[in-house]
């Protein structure tokens, strides 16, 4: 396990497969190797860049192990173990717990819209099974369910191993009261992690970081040295490349970034598609930016 405080830059991991839609771990040792080498500061495991929906449970126990296993205690690891089920969340959780990971995520349980008070006994359930601290995961424009700070302090108050959140809603709005809550907070949306920052979040959880991480480590550390003037410019770039991968079902679109900027790591698994041409385009111009400004230099060779 590593000892490094939850804060930075955690990219959302991306998968890669084969074409059979198998993993293909030698490419994601190459990841693994290339983000650990730009500096970022923890490693997030199976969210939603990930494509964790589309894993089986025994995929996501070995997937686990594996990433464990190559980072070796560098940096931390957090693992998403949401499910729809607490059942297979304590499962899921238990597990990574065994192999080593350091900090545990929960995505809310989608698709069935559990109440305030559901929520609050599925993160405690999981809280209690183990002793590494979790991390709530908040991202109600995908899974229809939405954390409050209410029931976020209600899990917090009932469970001293409770660390914390990765908000993923896009509303500034409530981050003070995020905040104010006490533990780690993470930003989960790209372009807003600047001002986020000036918010008091503890970092940023971002998919865009797959493609080029020291683009958001410099973020951070001109960030941390009080240089705005740099920090917004890093940020408009970054919300560039960000504005790019929306332009349809973003795990391809990262992939195909990551394609165009020499790290290939295969597709999406179905039912997302290859991306249109036009959306490639796009890519291949924020991608050709990112080059000029020297932010994909330090690629890992095949």
């Amino acid at each position: 396990m590593s000892k490094k405080p939850p804060q930075g830059i955690v990219p959302a991991v991306v998968t890669p497969f084969h074409q059979d839609e198998s993993i293909d771990y030698d490419s994601w040792r190459r990841v693994l190797e290339f983000l650990i080498s730009s500096g970022v500061d923890g490693l997030f495991m199976l969210g939603g860049g990930g494509e964790f929906y589309s894993l089986n449970e025994s995929e996501r126990k070995e997937a686990v192990k594996f990433a464990v296993k190559t980072t070796n205690g560098r940096i931390p690891v957090y693992d998403n173990v949401g499910t729809v089920t607490t059942r297979e969340a304590l499962s899921l959780a238990r597990h990574a717990e065994a192999e080593g990971v350091d900090y545990l995520v929960l995505v809310t349980p989608y698709y069935i819209r559990p109440s305030a008070d559901e929520l609050v006994e599925h993160y405690s359930e999981v809280c209690r099974s183990v002793r590494i601290p979790v991390f709530a995961y908040n991202m109600p424009g995908r899974t229809g369910v939405e954390l409050t700070p209410a029931i976020v302090r209600r899990i917090g108050q009932a469970n001293k191993n409770f660390a914390g959140l990765k908000d993923s809603s896009g509303r500034l709005e409530l981050l003070p009261e995020w905040v104010a809550l006490g533990g780690a907070v993470f930003m989960g949306s790209d372009h807003l992690i600047q001002k986020a920052l000036d918010l008091g979040v503890s970092g940023a959880v971002t998919v865009c970081a797959n493609i080029a991480p020291r683009l958001f480590v410099d973020l951070w550390n001109a960030w941390k040295k009080g240089n705005m003037e740099e920090a917004t410019r890093l940020q408009a770039l970054a919300a560039e490349l960000r504005l790019a991968i929306k332009l349809s079902s973003f795990r391809s679109l990262v992939k195909d970034a990551m394609r165009a900027s020499g790290m290939p790591v295969g597709p999406a698994r179905r039912p997302a598609g290859p991306i249109l041409p036009d959306e490639s385009a796009a890519i291949d111009v924020i991608v050709g930016k990112l080059r000029a400004e020297n932010y994909l230099s330090e690629q890992i060779p095949a």
